[in-house]
């Protein structure tokens, strides 16, 4: 993995200096850390930033790093989503208002992976679906960190499809992210970067494409380094194949971090959001047996609220008595 991910950022590099020839455009440079007291952060992406959300492993260390900021933590992401489509059910709220609901201030994007296997002459289609995406998004949020795409490996079965073909194309796409990021004054993390300079990377993935639990924790500590938390990743210490990290006071906030993206994954993602406010809210069955006027579901999905809120008191008082987090 590290050879290949070596060779990738070395002609991604040579790629963001020729587009900084041409366009004036800065090439690489060092993430500045986005947050401020009281943030929410919201993260959009496709099936490994979910994963990421249900790990909780980006969130914990980004906590501990500083718990006195207060931080909030959001996963909008979905399986599938992409820059160009993010179908939701009928009468879904809108990106900008997932975003408003949420009160978020600042959007983490992670794109570009799934979008590189349509090839390198959809590049550009690319770069201006994602400048929409973003045009959305500072409707509500004023400050963005936009993440570059890993590299896909082999996989690890021979029945599966070798993915790496679409990593040269895959160079254009984490190019175009870098330019945006330029462009837009946005926070950069470069993954495929930082990846490159880990010595021991390893796997990451189960089948070329979706992060394994001790990948998850891996491209963590790579995407905290790019904001200059290089210090708290090491202290989180190393991470089993369970995701599960040595140092007992990161995993016991990671482990309530989980807890608490579990209840904000029931409240924003209701199973039977039909019911909720789609195409079934007349049904009986979606309205008190006792006085049909009463809508049941909504207020009962309200109680998530405080649950969630107090899973966040609970993980910033864990954050506050980790030993290994002194600096």
């Amino acid at each position: 993995m590290g050879t290949l991910v070596t060779e990738i950022v070395r002609r991604a590099s040579r790629c963001a200096a020729m587009a900084a020839f041409v366009t004036g455009v800065p090439a690489l440079g060092a993430a500045a850390f986005p947050l401020r007291t009281n943030d929410v952060v919201a993260f959009l992406g496709g099936a490994n930033v979910v994963a990421a959300q249900q790990s909780g492993h980006v969130e914990t260390l980004l906590t501990i790093a500083d718990p006195g900021l207060r931080l909030s933590f959001r996963g909008l992401a979905w399986e599938g989503d992409t820059v160009f489509a993010r179908p939701r059910e009928l009468n879904y709220p809108n990106l900008a208002e997932q975003l408003r609901r949420a009160g978020a201030t600042v959007v983490v994007v992670q794109f570009g992976q799934t979008e590189s296997m349509a090839g390198e002459a959809k590049v550009g289609d690319f770069a201006r679906a994602y400048g929409q995406l973003l045009d959305a998004c500072a409707a509500v949020a004023s400050r963005f960190v936009l993440v570059t795409p890993p590299p896909f490996e082999r996989p690890s079965e021979a029945a599966l499809p070798d993915l790496t073909v679409h990593n040269i194309g895959l160079l254009r796409y984490a190019a175009a992210i870098r330019e945006i990021a330029a462009q837009r004054g946005a926070t950069l993390v470069d993954l495929a970067k930082g990846l490159a300079e880990e010595s021991d990377a390893g796997r990451l993935t189960r089948d070329g494409w979706q992060l394994t639990p001790a990948g998850q924790a891996k491209v963590a500590a790579v995407f905290v380094r790019q904001l200059g938390l290089g210090g708290i990743a090491s202290r989180a210490g190393h991470a089993d194949a369970a995701g599960r990290w040595s140092g007992p006071g990161f995993e016991a906030v990671r482990a309530a971090v989980a807890e608490k993206n579990t209840l904000w994954f029931r409240y924003a993602r209701p199973t039977n959001w039909a019911f909720l406010a789609g195409d079934r809210t007349e049904q009986p069955s979606s309205r008190d047996h006792r006085d049909p006027k009463v809508r049941w579901f909504p207020s009962e999905l309200e109680q998530f609220v405080p649950l969630i809120a107090e899973a966040e008191r609970h993980i910033e008082k864990l954050a506050q008595m980790t030993p290994e987090a002194s600096r």
